[in-house]
């Protein structure tokens, strides 16, 4: 039986008995265009949704879409939680047929941005049966995400994946998979790879034969031998000055001193977030780097000291970084220093600050003042604002800081187009009405649950 027809009559021509449409006159061109556009936003396996609906509409429609190879050049595989059937195994040998020579995207879901998915034998076996579909189409592969190890120490080899452009790699050590060694050296990609992402491996880019064209990079929760300290992290810097993008998440360990003499330039990187654990001064990071075209900078992780607000002034004092994102989480407090680093960034339009104590100086500081220049205000051009989880300043304050940002800005400046305030303990639905009515054009509140108080015992 054909795949198609194995959904209860999707297959059947609904165009049987009624007379020709708009639609059936449409060029093909044009109908491939319409069908490209009409794919779903997370590709899908599923007879309701594109490409597979596209199919079972009119004869027409079918032939369209089954003469439209990149319709089919995505794989988009279930998480461990749902499972791979054997229909999907049939699926996607559809699909590698009907994608014919395009260069191929494929997902193996095996990793997850909030928990760890927990990943059975039984499912590890079902993705072996797809990377076996997958090694006469390994030329084919340009992006190849969430995928372990494991599956490419076999016959689905990196070094025959020669249009490879994207790697995301993921260990799926459990009580039930062990960890997947990788001796130095022994993964070869190809030169053309230019994106590559490590989550929760037991090893780093030692594993790794040679980037050559690599610009975005993400290491993300390695363990074991994996990790990176403070020098591991320098040293990639220092060995790859070209990245445009760059995601470190920094472990405990020695800096060695040496590493810290000469200034990296990164001449392109737009883009950098830096995590840590706890302990963990990234300071040497901010004050080894020179990043001139930055635009965006997040730093997620505990302060060991007060000492991460003057890095973090001397680095954008030195770099003169344009920026116009910035992201701040679980970095404790704001004071008098986090100002002075939000002064000398008159460009940033969007701030981010999460899991953070955040006073009410800090608040007020942030009002629009008409009765001085605009370039003299703290964050003259900030356009969204974002406090998830913060407490200690006081909600009226709060609530003036947006006037002068929206109803009462001056003609001068740009409205704040956006607030999102999520379970910050002072904001009650009480005040959702005040907050709202600030003339901010987008004001997003989630008020946080309120703790109920243990109902004491009685006689």
């Amino acid at each position: 039986m054909d795949v198609d027809e194995s959904y209860g009559g999707f297959g059947r021509d609904v165009k049987q008995g009624r007379e020709e449409s708009a639609m059936d006159r449409l060029p093909t061109e044009l109908l491939n265009e319409i069908f490209s556009w009409s794919m779903p936003v997370i590709p899908s396996f599923r007879a309701i949704d594109g490409p597979l609906l596209l199919t079972a509409v009119c004869g027409r429609w079918r032939e369209c879409a089954l003469s439209q190879s990149d319709l089919w050049d995505t794989i988009y595989l279930p998480s461990p939680l749902d499972g791979i059937s054997a229909g999907v195994v049939q699926l996607c040998k559809l699909w590698l047929e009907r994608s014919r020579n395009r260069p191929l995207s494929i997902d193996f879901h095996l990793s997850s941005d909030y928990q760890p998915w927990k990943i059975s034998n039984k499912h590890i076996q079902d993705v072996d049966k797809i990377v076996k579909l997958l090694v006469p189409h390994a030329y084919r592969i340009s992006k190849l995400l969430r995928i372990s190890p494991r599956f490419l120490l076999g016959d689905l080899l990196l070094e025959n994946m020669t249009v490879l452009d994207d790697l995301f790699l993921c260990d799926t050590a459990d009580e039930w998979n062990g960890r997947v060694h990788v001796s130095h050296g022994s993964l070869k990609v190809p030169d053309t790879l230019r994106c590559l992402s490590l989550r929760q491996t037991f090893f780093d880019l030692k594993a790794f034969s040679s980037f050559n064209r690599l610009a975005h990079l993400d290491l993300w929760q390695l363990q074991g031998e994996g990790s990176m300290s403070i020098g591991s992290c320098l040293q990639v810097l220092r060995r790859m000055p070209w990245l445009e993008s760059c995601t470190m998440d920094v472990a405990q360990g020695d800096c060695a001193i040496d590493l810290m003499g000469t200034e990296i330039v990164m001449q392109n990187l737009s883009f950098l977030f830096i995590s840590w654990d706890w302990l963990v001064d990234v300071g040497p990071i901010l004050d080894a780097v020179s990043t001139p075209v930055l635009r965006r900078l997040g730093l997620r992780g505990p302060p060991p000291s007060a000492q991460e607000w003057p890095h973090l002034s001397r680095f954008i004092r030195r770099c003169k970084p344009q920026l116009t994102q910035l992201s701040l989480k679980e970095i404790g407090f704001t004071d008098i220093h986090l100002l002075d680093c939000l002064k000398h960034l008159p460009t940033l339009t969007n701030l981010s600050i999460s899991h953070c104590s955040v006073d009410t100086a800090f608040i007020r500081t942030l009002r629009l003042d008409g009765n001085l220049p605009l370039r003299s205000n703290v964050l003259p051009y900030l356009e969204f604002l974002s406090l998830e989880a913060c407490d200690n300043f006081d909600v009226g304050d709060l609530a003036v800081m947006l006037n002068s940002r929206g109803k009462g800005v001056p003609s001068y400046a740009q409205k704040l187009r956006g607030i999102r305030l999520s379970l910050c303990r002072r904001i009650m639905e009480a005040r959702r009405v005040e907050l709202e009515n600030s003339g901010v054009e987008n004001v997003i509140i989630k008020v946080a649950k309120p703790t109920s108080r243990a109902t004491p015992y009685t006689l």
